[in-house]
């Protein structure tokens, strides 16, 4: 009964230690890496690329535009070479002829040309038939107009008069070589322009969609994070 009566008083009873949980610890996404320079103008290039296929997809007859704009831009440069040998045979005694209305009507169609082209395609309308006519009749014009110049020069070489005046062949001969590649560029411009069914349906195949995946990823671990 003695040892049952031993009874602990109250400073003398044991206090149990308090064990407090520790915060759990926050674990933080490893940052992105950063991309290399070299990456970003790859990117950046390939981004440049797929904008301007979108724009062609959207309007692929600029294309045969540029065509178009290159043989009058190389028409209007080499006028003054053309003009020089127009001259030298208008100065020639016992010599006629109408090659300045010739070389006039292709300078005045080579302006009109790209203004017909650009009303043949409205924007937010069908294709203007009547414009896309005219400017295939308008290349077959000039074309003839240079081709008339060409074999009157060449007439007009062949003439007694012109026998020795090396000055005036070189200047009418190189007038002439002018003329024949104006017409190989509008020639080129007319396939281009009447191919632009075939390349507009090749055009349309090419995918320009952009990549989403590295995007997706990226959301994916964000919400993770806010999750945990």
């Amino acid at each position: 009964m003695a040892e049952n009566e031993n009874v602990l008083k109250p400073d003398e009873v044991a206090e149990e230690p308090v064990t407090v949980d520790a915060p759990a610890e926050v674990t933080e996404a490893p940052a992105p890496e950063k991309p290399s320079k070299g990456k970003k103008s790859s990117k950046g290039v390939k981004e440049w690329f797929r904008k301007k296929i979108v724009a062609l997809k959207r309007r692929p007859q600029n294309i045969a535009l540029l065509f178009l704009a290159v043989s009058t831009v190389y028409f209007m440069l080499s006028l003054f070479k053309i003009s020089q040998a127009i001259y030298e045979v208008y100065t020639q005694e016992g010599v006629e002829t109408s090659i300045g209305i010739c070389i006039f009507v292709t300078t005045l169609l080579s302006l009109l040309v790209l203004v017909s082209f650009l009303n043949s395609f409205p924007k937010r309308k069908k294709p203007n038939i009547f414009f896309i006519v005219l400017v295939f009749l308008m290349i077959g014009a000039m074309i003839a107009c240079n081709i008339v110049f060409y074999v009157q020069m060449s007439d007009i070489l062949a003439l007694p008069a012109l026998q020795g005046a090396t000055d005036t062949i070189n200047k009418v001969t190189t007038g002439q070589t002018y003329v024949i590649v104006h017409v190989a560029l509008l020639g080129v411009s007319a396939v281009v322009f009447a191919l632009l069914p075939a390349y507009r349906l090749l055009i349309n195949k090419i995918n320009t969609q952009v990549e989403l995946e590295s995007a997706t990823e990226k959301m994916h671990g964000d919400i993770d994070i806010q999750e945990d």
